[in-house]
Protein backbone atom coordinates (compact mmCIF):
# COMPACT_ATOMS: atom_id res chain seq x y z
CA UNK A 1 0.00 0.00 0.00
CA UNK A 2 2.61 2.31 -0.47
CA UNK A 3 1.91 5.48 -1.64
CA UNK A 4 -1.60 6.33 0.37
CA UNK A 5 -1.50 9.39 2.18
CA UNK A 6 -5.14 8.96 3.60
CA UNK A 7 -7.47 6.72 5.96
CA UNK A 8 -9.92 6.89 2.62
CA UNK A 9 -7.15 5.89 -0.03
CA UNK A 10 -6.52 3.15 2.59
CA UNK A 11 -9.71 2.13 2.46
CA UNK A 12 -10.10 2.33 -1.23
CA UNK A 13 -7.18 -0.17 -1.41
CA UNK A 14 -8.62 -2.62 1.01
CA UNK A 15 -12.32 -2.65 -0.75
CA UNK A 16 -10.50 -3.24 -3.55
CA UNK A 17 -8.80 -6.19 -2.73
CA UNK A 18 -12.02 -7.33 -0.89
CA UNK A 19 -13.72 -7.56 -4.57
CA UNK A 20 -11.43 -9.68 -5.64
CA UNK A 21 -11.05 -12.47 -3.10
CA UNK A 22 -14.96 -12.27 -3.28
CA UNK A 23 -14.50 -12.56 -6.94
CA UNK A 24 -11.98 -15.72 -6.41
CA UNK A 25 -13.96 -17.13 -3.55
CA UNK A 26 -17.57 -17.14 -6.48
CA UNK A 27 -14.94 -19.01 -9.22
CA UNK A 28 -14.11 -21.33 -6.28
CA UNK A 29 -17.38 -22.44 -5.31
CA UNK A 30 -18.23 -22.79 -8.40
CA UNK A 31 -15.63 -25.34 -9.61
CA UNK A 32 -16.99 -27.27 -6.40
CA UNK A 33 -20.34 -27.50 -7.63
CA UNK A 34 -20.01 -28.42 -11.17
CA UNK A 35 -17.40 -30.96 -10.63
CA UNK A 36 -19.18 -34.29 -11.33
CA UNK A 37 -17.35 -36.23 -8.42
CA UNK A 38 -19.24 -33.60 -6.11
CA UNK A 39 -22.11 -34.18 -7.25
CA UNK A 40 -22.17 -38.01 -7.25
CA UNK A 41 -20.77 -37.38 -3.70
CA UNK A 42 -23.90 -35.40 -2.72
CA UNK A 43 -26.37 -37.63 -4.01
CA UNK A 44 -25.27 -40.59 -2.35
CA UNK A 45 -24.97 -38.50 0.82
CA UNK A 46 -29.14 -37.53 0.60
CA UNK A 47 -29.74 -41.34 -0.32
CA UNK A 48 -28.02 -42.26 2.95
CA UNK A 49 -28.82 -40.09 5.40
CA UNK A 50 -32.30 -38.80 4.44
CA UNK A 51 -33.40 -34.89 4.32
CA UNK A 52 -33.90 -34.98 7.96
CA UNK A 53 -30.39 -35.82 8.65
CA UNK A 54 -28.89 -33.70 5.43
CA UNK A 55 -29.39 -30.29 4.56
CA UNK A 56 -27.21 -27.32 2.86
CA UNK A 57 -26.28 -24.53 4.55
CA UNK A 58 -26.71 -21.00 3.25
CA UNK A 59 -24.41 -21.57 0.19
CA UNK A 60 -25.82 -24.64 -1.38
CA UNK A 61 -22.03 -25.99 -1.78
CA UNK A 62 -21.47 -26.43 1.96
CA UNK A 63 -22.47 -29.78 3.49
CA UNK A 64 -23.69 -30.34 7.16
CA UNK A 65 -24.37 -33.96 8.25
CA UNK A 66 -26.16 -34.13 11.72
CA UNK A 67 -27.01 -38.14 12.05
CA UNK A 68 -29.48 -39.44 14.07
CA UNK A 69 -27.00 -42.43 15.48
CA UNK A 70 -23.30 -41.22 16.09
CA UNK A 71 -22.49 -45.48 15.65
CA UNK A 72 -24.10 -45.32 12.09
CA UNK A 73 -22.56 -41.51 11.46
CA UNK A 74 -21.84 -41.06 8.02
CA UNK A 75 -18.95 -39.33 6.19
CA UNK A 76 -18.47 -37.01 3.06
CA UNK A 77 -15.73 -38.27 0.80
CA UNK A 78 -15.19 -35.89 -1.53
CA UNK A 79 -12.33 -36.81 -4.01
CA UNK A 80 -8.84 -34.73 -3.17
CA UNK A 81 -9.32 -32.20 -5.89
CA UNK A 82 -12.78 -31.26 -4.57
CA UNK A 83 -11.12 -31.11 -1.05
CA UNK A 84 -8.37 -28.47 -2.17
CA UNK A 85 -10.75 -26.52 -3.65
CA UNK A 86 -13.30 -26.48 -0.19
CA UNK A 87 -9.69 -25.59 1.66
CA UNK A 88 -9.07 -22.77 -0.80
CA UNK A 89 -11.93 -21.30 -0.26
CA UNK A 90 -11.74 -21.35 3.65
CA UNK A 91 -8.36 -19.76 3.16
CA UNK A 92 -10.30 -17.23 0.71
CA UNK A 93 -12.90 -16.61 3.20
CA UNK A 94 -10.46 -16.29 6.01
CA UNK A 95 -8.81 -13.44 4.24
CA UNK A 96 -11.65 -11.49 3.18
CA UNK A 97 -12.84 -11.65 7.08
CA UNK A 98 -9.63 -9.89 7.88
CA UNK A 99 -9.75 -7.45 5.56
CA UNK A 100 -13.61 -6.03 6.02
CA UNK A 101 -12.56 -6.30 9.90
CA UNK A 102 -9.68 -3.62 9.00
CA UNK A 103 -12.29 -1.64 6.51
CA UNK A 104 -14.56 -1.62 9.79
CA UNK A 105 -11.84 -0.06 12.32
CA UNK A 106 -10.38 2.30 9.60
CA UNK A 107 -13.99 3.59 9.04
CA UNK A 108 -14.27 4.49 12.67
CA UNK A 109 -12.23 6.68 12.14
CA UNK A 110 -13.86 8.82 9.24
CA UNK A 111 -16.64 10.05 11.91
CA UNK A 112 -16.73 13.07 12.30
CA UNK A 113 -16.19 13.38 16.02
CA UNK A 114 -12.96 11.33 15.69
CA UNK A 115 -11.23 14.15 13.18
CA UNK A 116 -12.33 17.10 15.39
CA UNK A 117 -8.98 19.10 16.31
CA UNK A 118 -6.99 18.08 19.41
CA UNK A 119 -8.16 21.76 20.82
CA UNK A 120 -12.00 21.09 20.01
CA UNK A 121 -11.22 17.57 22.01
CA UNK A 122 -10.01 19.11 24.72
CA UNK A 123 -12.53 21.63 25.21
CA UNK A 124 -15.09 19.22 25.14
CA UNK A 125 -13.57 16.89 27.65
CA UNK A 126 -13.07 19.93 29.94
CA UNK A 127 -16.91 20.82 29.35
CA UNK A 128 -17.56 16.92 30.46
CA UNK A 129 -15.40 16.53 33.25
CA UNK A 130 -17.37 19.14 34.86
CA UNK A 131 -20.77 17.79 34.41
CA UNK A 132 -22.86 17.19 37.14
CA UNK A 133 -22.47 13.41 37.90
CA UNK A 134 -25.14 11.26 38.96
CA UNK A 135 -25.38 9.46 41.98
CA UNK A 136 -23.68 6.14 41.53
CA UNK A 137 -25.47 3.02 41.60
CA UNK A 138 -24.09 0.83 44.55
CA UNK A 139 -22.36 -2.54 43.57
CA UNK A 140 -20.39 -3.76 40.40
CA UNK A 141 -22.08 -0.74 38.12
CA UNK A 142 -20.14 2.15 39.98
CA UNK A 143 -20.72 5.13 37.43
CA UNK A 144 -17.12 5.62 36.63
CA UNK A 145 -15.69 9.50 35.94
CA UNK A 146 -16.11 11.51 32.68
CA UNK A 147 -12.57 11.86 31.58
CA UNK A 148 -11.95 7.68 32.15
CA UNK A 149 -15.03 7.00 30.03
CA UNK A 150 -13.40 9.37 27.34
CA UNK A 151 -9.64 7.93 27.23
CA UNK A 152 -11.07 4.57 27.09
CA UNK A 153 -12.66 5.71 23.48
CA UNK A 154 -10.12 5.28 21.23
CA UNK A 155 -6.06 5.66 21.26
CA UNK A 156 -5.94 9.11 20.21
CA UNK A 157 -8.18 10.38 22.82
CA UNK A 158 -6.56 8.37 25.25
CA UNK A 159 -3.48 10.67 24.52
CA UNK A 160 -5.33 13.62 24.50
CA UNK A 161 -6.72 12.28 28.00
CA UNK A 162 -3.95 11.79 29.69
CA UNK A 163 -1.50 14.48 28.72
CA UNK A 164 -3.63 17.49 29.28
CA UNK A 165 -3.47 17.76 33.00
CA UNK A 166 -6.57 20.25 33.54
CA UNK A 167 -8.63 17.68 32.65
CA UNK A 168 -7.72 15.58 35.73
CA UNK A 169 -8.63 19.01 37.97
CA UNK A 170 -11.95 17.99 38.92
CA UNK A 171 -11.84 15.59 41.45
CA UNK A 172 -15.52 13.95 42.60
CA UNK A 173 -15.96 11.34 45.35
CA UNK A 174 -19.20 9.95 45.64
CA UNK A 175 -18.51 6.29 46.23
CA UNK A 176 -14.86 4.22 46.70
CA UNK A 177 -14.84 3.04 43.65
CA UNK A 178 -12.62 3.49 41.46
CA UNK A 179 -10.43 3.03 44.10
CA UNK A 180 -7.64 4.30 42.19
CA UNK A 181 -9.61 7.66 41.15
CA UNK A 182 -7.68 10.36 43.51
CA UNK A 183 -4.02 9.38 43.23
CA UNK A 184 -4.92 9.12 39.50
CA UNK A 185 -6.06 12.82 39.45
CA UNK A 186 -3.32 14.03 41.47
CA UNK A 187 -0.41 13.20 39.80
CA UNK A 188 -2.28 13.88 36.44
CA UNK A 189 -3.21 17.22 36.89
CA UNK A 190 0.53 17.93 37.35
CA UNK A 191 0.39 21.34 39.21
CA UNK A 192 -2.46 22.71 38.31
CA UNK A 193 -5.26 24.01 40.76
CA UNK A 194 -7.93 21.17 41.20
CA UNK A 195 -11.40 21.34 42.93
CA UNK A 196 -12.21 18.63 44.93
CA UNK A 197 -16.41 17.27 45.86
CA UNK A 198 -16.21 14.77 48.22
CA UNK A 199 -20.09 13.60 48.24
CA UNK A 200 -21.08 11.15 51.34
CA UNK A 201 -24.99 11.21 50.59
CA UNK A 202 -25.67 8.67 48.08
CA UNK A 203 -23.69 5.53 50.05
CA UNK A 204 -22.96 4.32 53.29
CA UNK A 205 -19.98 3.19 52.14
CA UNK A 206 -18.16 6.29 52.42
CA UNK A 207 -17.83 6.14 56.52
CA UNK A 208 -15.59 9.23 58.32
CA UNK A 209 -12.93 6.69 58.40
CA UNK A 210 -12.67 6.32 54.41
CA UNK A 211 -12.94 10.42 53.75
CA UNK A 212 -10.63 11.03 56.11
CA UNK A 213 -8.28 8.57 54.57
CA UNK A 214 -8.79 10.02 51.01
CA UNK A 215 -8.10 13.69 52.70
CA UNK A 216 -5.42 12.72 54.20
CA UNK A 217 -3.94 12.28 50.16
CA UNK A 218 -5.19 15.10 49.32
CA UNK A 219 -3.73 16.91 52.03
CA UNK A 220 -0.04 16.52 50.56
CA UNK A 221 -1.50 19.36 47.71
CA UNK A 222 -3.43 21.82 49.93
CA UNK A 223 -1.44 24.33 48.10
CA UNK A 224 -3.48 23.45 44.81
CA UNK A 225 -6.94 23.29 46.09
CA UNK A 226 -9.08 25.93 44.45
CA UNK A 227 -12.17 24.23 45.86
CA UNK A 228 -13.05 21.95 48.51
CA UNK A 229 -16.49 21.13 49.09
CA UNK A 230 -17.63 17.88 51.77
CA UNK A 231 -21.32 17.28 52.07
CA UNK A 232 -21.90 14.16 54.45
CA UNK A 233 -25.08 13.10 56.80
CA UNK A 234 -22.70 11.83 59.52
CA UNK A 235 -21.07 14.59 62.31
CA UNK A 236 -18.23 12.36 62.70
CA UNK A 237 -16.78 12.99 58.90
CA UNK A 238 -16.94 16.61 59.15
CA UNK A 239 -15.27 16.28 62.87
CA UNK A 240 -12.51 14.48 61.40
CA UNK A 241 -12.43 16.59 58.34
CA UNK A 242 -12.51 19.69 60.50
CA UNK A 243 -9.43 18.72 62.42
CA UNK A 244 -6.63 18.01 59.56
CA UNK A 245 -8.17 21.24 58.14
CA UNK A 246 -7.54 23.03 61.39
CA UNK A 247 -4.09 24.43 61.34
CA UNK A 248 -3.91 24.25 57.52
CA UNK A 249 -3.39 26.92 55.20
CA UNK A 250 -4.99 27.20 51.95
CA UNK A 251 -3.45 29.87 49.85
CA UNK A 252 -5.21 28.88 46.12
CA UNK A 253 -8.54 28.10 48.02
CA UNK A 254 -11.55 30.12 46.43
CA UNK A 255 -14.63 28.40 47.79
CA UNK A 256 -15.64 26.23 50.75
CA UNK A 257 -18.24 24.37 51.51
CA UNK A 258 -18.83 22.07 54.12
CA UNK A 259 -22.26 20.70 54.77
CA UNK A 260 -24.31 18.31 57.55
CA UNK A 261 -27.61 17.36 55.50
CA UNK A 262 -30.24 14.72 55.97
CA UNK A 263 -28.79 13.67 59.13
CA UNK A 264 -31.54 12.28 62.27
CA UNK A 265 -32.63 15.38 63.97
CA UNK A 266 -31.42 18.80 64.24
CA UNK A 267 -27.68 17.82 64.45
CA UNK A 268 -25.26 20.76 63.87
CA UNK A 269 -21.10 20.98 64.43
CA UNK A 270 -19.10 23.21 65.46
CA UNK A 271 -15.03 24.01 64.85
CA UNK A 272 -13.52 25.80 67.09
CA UNK A 273 -10.99 26.39 64.41
CA UNK A 274 -10.24 25.72 60.56
CA UNK A 275 -7.42 26.66 57.98
CA UNK A 276 -5.74 28.91 60.85
CA UNK A 277 -2.75 28.78 58.44
CA UNK A 278 -4.14 31.36 56.29
CA UNK A 279 -6.90 31.20 52.86
CA UNK A 280 -5.65 34.56 51.31
CA UNK A 281 -7.84 33.88 48.16
CA UNK A 282 -11.24 32.48 50.32
CA UNK A 283 -14.01 34.47 48.90
CA UNK A 284 -16.87 32.06 48.78
CA UNK A 285 -18.18 29.72 51.93
CA UNK A 286 -21.33 27.39 52.59
CA UNK A 287 -22.03 26.06 55.92
CA UNK A 288 -25.16 23.67 56.65
CA UNK A 289 -25.94 23.09 60.12
CA UNK A 290 -22.18 24.06 60.84
CA UNK A 291 -19.91 27.09 62.42
CA UNK A 292 -16.81 28.16 62.93
CA UNK A 293 -15.85 31.27 65.14
CA UNK A 294 -18.32 33.98 63.32
CA UNK A 295 -15.78 36.78 63.66
CA UNK A 296 -12.14 35.12 62.86
CA UNK A 297 -10.77 34.07 59.21
CA UNK A 298 -11.87 32.14 56.86
CA UNK A 299 -15.15 34.18 57.43
CA UNK A 300 -13.64 37.54 56.26
CA UNK A 301 -13.21 39.36 52.76
CA UNK A 302 -16.15 37.07 51.20
CA UNK A 303 -17.97 37.48 48.16
CA UNK A 304 -20.38 34.70 48.42
CA UNK A 305 -21.47 33.36 51.74
CA UNK A 306 -24.03 30.56 51.91
CA UNK A 307 -25.83 29.85 55.37
CA UNK A 308 -28.54 26.97 55.69
CA UNK A 309 -30.04 25.42 58.89
CA UNK A 310 -28.06 26.80 61.73
CA UNK A 311 -29.75 25.38 64.36
CA UNK A 312 -29.74 26.24 68.39
CA UNK A 313 -25.97 26.03 68.87
CA UNK A 314 -25.08 27.76 64.98
CA UNK A 315 -27.45 29.80 64.57
CA UNK A 316 -26.19 34.10 64.65
CA UNK A 317 -27.44 36.50 66.87
CA UNK A 318 -28.07 39.66 64.97
CA UNK A 319 -24.99 41.66 66.21
CA UNK A 320 -22.72 38.67 65.18
CA UNK A 321 -24.78 38.76 61.61
CA UNK A 322 -23.95 42.57 61.29
CA UNK A 323 -20.13 41.53 62.57
CA UNK A 324 -19.65 39.12 59.72
CA UNK A 325 -21.53 41.40 57.00
CA UNK A 326 -19.04 44.06 58.15
CA UNK A 327 -16.04 41.38 57.73
CA UNK A 328 -16.95 41.38 53.84
CA UNK A 329 -17.50 44.83 52.92
CA UNK A 330 -17.36 43.81 49.25
CA UNK A 331 -20.32 41.10 49.21
CA UNK A 332 -22.48 40.18 46.32
CA UNK A 333 -24.18 37.66 47.24
CA UNK A 334 -26.04 36.00 50.03
CA UNK A 335 -27.62 33.10 50.54
CA UNK A 336 -29.75 32.74 53.94
CA UNK A 337 -31.97 29.13 53.72
CA UNK A 338 -34.04 27.48 56.64
CA UNK A 339 -33.09 28.46 60.00
CA UNK A 340 -30.01 30.70 60.01
CA UNK A 341 -30.00 34.11 62.40
CA UNK A 342 -32.45 34.79 65.62
CA UNK A 343 -34.83 37.78 65.55
CA UNK A 344 -36.36 38.50 68.71
CA UNK A 345 -39.89 38.61 68.52
CA UNK A 346 -41.02 42.73 69.36
CA UNK A 347 -37.47 43.65 68.92
CA UNK A 348 -36.68 46.21 66.65
CA UNK A 349 -33.30 46.48 64.57
CA UNK A 350 -31.50 48.97 62.98
CA UNK A 351 -31.16 48.57 58.84
CA UNK A 352 -27.81 46.27 57.75
CA UNK A 353 -26.65 48.29 54.36
CA UNK A 354 -25.20 46.00 51.89
CA UNK A 355 -24.82 48.28 48.53
CA UNK A 356 -22.36 45.80 46.79
CA UNK A 357 -25.13 43.19 47.46
CA UNK A 358 -26.63 42.10 43.78
CA UNK A 359 -28.09 38.09 44.39
CA UNK A 360 -29.88 37.58 47.83
CA UNK A 361 -32.01 34.30 48.44
CA UNK A 362 -34.10 33.98 51.92
CA UNK A 363 -36.53 31.42 53.34
CA UNK A 364 -37.89 30.01 56.56
CA UNK A 365 -40.18 32.11 58.86
CA UNK A 366 -38.48 34.75 58.62
CA UNK A 367 -38.58 36.53 55.54
CA UNK A 368 -40.32 39.46 55.73
CA UNK A 369 -37.95 40.55 58.91
CA UNK A 370 -35.19 39.76 56.97
CA UNK A 371 -35.62 41.61 53.95
CA UNK A 372 -37.27 44.47 55.67
CA UNK A 373 -33.66 44.70 57.49
CA UNK A 374 -31.44 44.42 54.81
CA UNK A 375 -30.76 47.38 52.28
CA UNK A 376 -29.85 45.89 48.92
CA UNK A 377 -30.17 49.05 46.66
CA UNK A 378 -28.41 47.45 44.35
CA UNK A 379 -29.93 44.09 44.02
CA UNK A 380 -30.45 42.05 40.87
CA UNK A 381 -31.25 38.44 41.47
CA UNK A 382 -34.13 38.01 44.37
CA UNK A 383 -35.28 34.20 45.66
CA UNK A 384 -37.56 33.47 48.35
CA UNK A 385 -38.04 29.84 48.93
CA UNK A 386 -39.81 27.63 51.24
CA UNK A 387 -42.64 29.93 52.33
CA UNK A 388 -45.64 29.20 53.67
CA UNK A 389 -48.59 31.50 52.91
CA UNK A 390 -48.27 33.44 55.91
CA UNK A 391 -45.16 34.45 55.21
CA UNK A 392 -45.95 35.12 51.26
CA UNK A 393 -48.34 37.64 52.59
CA UNK A 394 -46.54 39.48 55.20
CA UNK A 395 -43.62 39.98 52.60
CA UNK A 396 -45.94 41.17 50.05
CA UNK A 397 -47.52 43.44 52.84
CA UNK A 398 -44.36 44.93 53.34
CA UNK A 399 -42.61 45.95 50.12
CA UNK A 400 -43.55 49.40 49.35
CA UNK A 401 -45.57 50.49 46.16
CA UNK A 402 -44.11 52.84 43.75
CA UNK A 403 -45.63 56.04 43.61
CA UNK A 404 -47.87 55.83 46.69
CA UNK A 405 -47.09 58.29 49.77
CA UNK A 406 -46.55 57.69 53.22
CA UNK A 407 -48.65 59.50 56.10
CA UNK A 408 -46.09 62.50 56.10
CA UNK A 409 -46.34 62.99 52.60
CA UNK A 410 -43.03 60.96 51.08
CA UNK A 411 -43.42 59.77 47.77
CA UNK A 412 -42.42 56.07 48.76
CA UNK A 413 -39.59 54.27 45.63
CA UNK A 414 -39.21 50.67 44.99
CA UNK A 415 -37.58 48.35 47.91
CA UNK A 416 -35.29 46.92 44.92
CA UNK A 417 -34.77 49.49 42.49
CA UNK A 418 -32.58 47.37 39.98
CA UNK A 419 -33.94 43.94 40.40
CA UNK A 420 -34.76 41.70 37.00
CA UNK A 421 -34.87 38.19 38.42
CA UNK A 422 -37.48 36.80 40.64
CA UNK A 423 -37.17 33.25 41.59
CA UNK A 424 -39.71 31.58 43.52
CA UNK A 425 -39.04 28.51 44.91
CA UNK A 426 -41.39 25.80 46.71
CA UNK A 427 -43.54 28.77 47.54
CA UNK A 428 -47.06 28.24 49.16
CA UNK A 429 -48.42 31.36 47.84
CA UNK A 430 -51.91 33.05 47.80
CA UNK A 431 -52.81 34.42 44.63
CA UNK A 432 -50.19 36.67 43.41
CA UNK A 433 -52.14 40.41 43.30
CA UNK A 434 -51.43 43.49 41.42
CA UNK A 435 -50.19 45.13 44.11
CA UNK A 436 -47.28 42.55 44.60
CA UNK A 437 -46.42 43.37 40.68
CA UNK A 438 -46.00 47.00 41.35
CA UNK A 439 -44.18 46.44 44.21
CA UNK A 440 -41.41 44.70 41.98
CA UNK A 441 -42.46 46.89 38.57
CA UNK A 442 -38.64 45.90 36.92
CA UNK A 443 -38.93 42.29 37.10
CA UNK A 444 -37.68 40.86 33.75
CA UNK A 445 -36.97 37.09 34.13
CA UNK A 446 -39.69 34.90 36.70
CA UNK A 447 -38.81 31.64 38.01
CA UNK A 448 -41.44 29.61 39.25
CA UNK A 449 -40.83 25.98 40.95
CA UNK A 450 -43.24 24.34 42.49
CA UNK A 451 -45.17 27.50 43.57
CA UNK A 452 -48.44 27.62 42.22
CA UNK A 453 -47.52 29.01 38.36
CA UNK A 454 -51.47 28.67 37.42
CA UNK A 455 -51.74 31.61 39.82
CA UNK A 456 -49.41 34.05 37.78
CA UNK A 457 -51.11 32.87 34.94
CA UNK A 458 -54.17 33.48 36.12
CA UNK A 459 -53.25 37.25 36.64
CA UNK A 460 -51.84 37.87 33.95
CA UNK A 461 -54.82 36.93 31.71
CA UNK A 462 -56.70 39.11 34.23
CA UNK A 463 -54.32 42.34 33.25
CA UNK A 464 -54.88 41.32 29.66
CA UNK A 465 -58.74 40.96 29.85
CA UNK A 466 -59.73 43.73 32.22
CA UNK A 467 -56.68 46.28 31.02
CA UNK A 468 -56.60 47.65 34.29
CA UNK A 469 -55.66 51.52 35.08
CA UNK A 470 -52.04 50.30 36.23
CA UNK A 471 -51.19 48.38 32.70
CA UNK A 472 -49.81 44.87 32.77
CA UNK A 473 -47.86 42.96 35.07
CA UNK A 474 -44.66 43.29 34.67
CA UNK A 475 -44.58 44.69 31.11
CA UNK A 476 -40.68 44.39 30.88
CA UNK A 477 -41.33 40.24 31.65
CA UNK A 478 -39.12 38.67 29.34
CA UNK A 479 -38.34 35.53 30.08
CA UNK A 480 -40.60 33.05 32.41
CA UNK A 481 -39.12 29.85 33.96
CA UNK A 482 -41.40 26.94 35.58
CA UNK A 483 -41.15 23.74 36.82
CA UNK A 484 -44.84 23.14 37.87
CA UNK A 485 -48.31 21.64 36.57
CA UNK A 486 -50.78 24.28 34.18
CA UNK A 487 -53.21 23.95 31.70
CA UNK A 488 -51.46 24.57 28.40
CA UNK A 489 -54.11 26.69 26.94
CA UNK A 490 -54.00 28.92 29.72
CA UNK A 491 -50.31 29.11 28.86
CA UNK A 492 -50.36 29.50 24.97
CA UNK A 493 -53.41 31.74 25.76
CA UNK A 494 -51.01 34.12 27.98
CA UNK A 495 -47.82 34.10 25.71
CA UNK A 496 -50.49 34.88 22.80
CA UNK A 497 -52.13 37.96 24.47
CA UNK A 498 -49.10 39.46 25.89
CA UNK A 499 -47.43 39.29 22.12
CA UNK A 500 -50.53 41.05 20.79
CA UNK A 501 -50.40 43.53 23.83
CA UNK A 502 -46.81 44.59 23.11
CA UNK A 503 -45.56 42.85 25.61
CA UNK A 504 -44.44 39.37 24.39
CA UNK A 505 -41.77 37.45 26.02
CA UNK A 506 -38.72 36.08 24.69
CA UNK A 507 -37.78 32.61 26.44
CA UNK A 508 -39.57 29.99 28.12
CA UNK A 509 -38.13 27.36 30.25
CA UNK A 510 -40.26 24.34 31.63
CA UNK A 511 -40.13 21.05 32.88
CA UNK A 512 -40.42 17.87 30.09
CA UNK A 513 -43.17 16.58 31.81
CA UNK A 514 -45.55 18.97 31.39
CA UNK A 515 -45.83 18.47 27.67
CA UNK A 516 -46.62 15.26 25.83
CA UNK A 517 -47.64 16.22 22.77
CA UNK A 518 -44.80 17.66 20.44
CA UNK A 519 -47.17 19.49 18.66
CA UNK A 520 -48.02 21.53 21.33
CA UNK A 521 -44.47 22.45 21.74
CA UNK A 522 -44.25 23.49 18.06
CA UNK A 523 -47.68 25.98 18.64
CA UNK A 524 -45.18 27.52 21.43
CA UNK A 525 -42.54 28.33 19.15
CA UNK A 526 -44.00 30.36 16.99
CA UNK A 527 -44.92 32.82 19.93
CA UNK A 528 -41.99 32.26 21.87
CA UNK A 529 -38.12 30.35 22.25
CA UNK A 530 -38.45 27.14 24.00
CA UNK A 531 -36.28 25.83 26.19
CA UNK A 532 -37.15 22.00 27.88
CA UNK A 533 -35.44 20.58 31.15
CA UNK A 534 -35.15 17.66 32.47
CA UNK A 535 -35.32 18.76 36.08
CA UNK A 536 -33.67 21.17 38.15
CA UNK A 537 -31.24 21.33 41.07
CA UNK A 538 -33.09 23.02 44.18
CA UNK A 539 -29.76 22.98 45.79
CA UNK A 540 -27.95 25.60 43.70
Amino acid sequence: MSGLLTIRDFIAELNRQATEHQGRRLRLIKQITTDPSYQSELKRLQESCGWDTFHGGSESWRVFLEPKNSENAVQARFNPSVNALMTQVHMNEASLSCIRARIEALSTFLHPVLRLPSEVLVHIFKLGSRMPQEDPILGASTQRPFILVAAAICRHWREIATTTPDLWTNIVVKHPRPYGWVPLCLVRSADQPIDITIDCRSTNLLTATIVDGLVSQLMVHILRWRRFALNTTDPATIYAIGHRLREARAPSLRHLQLSLSGSSGNQEVLLPEILQGGAEALTSVRYDSLCTPWNSRPLVNLTMLDLRWLWLQTRLQYEQFAKLLAASPSITALVLRGTYIHLHSGRQYPPLSIPTLRYLEVSGDNVCRMSSILETPNLVELTLANLDETEFREFVASLPVPGETTITGNILGPRYPRLHSLSLLNASMCTPTRRFTRALPTVTHLTVINSATAKFLQLFREDLAERTTYGLSWPNLRKFTFIDEVDYFHLYGVIRERAAAGAPLQRLVFNSPFIHDDNLVVSLEELVKVDIVKDVDLDH
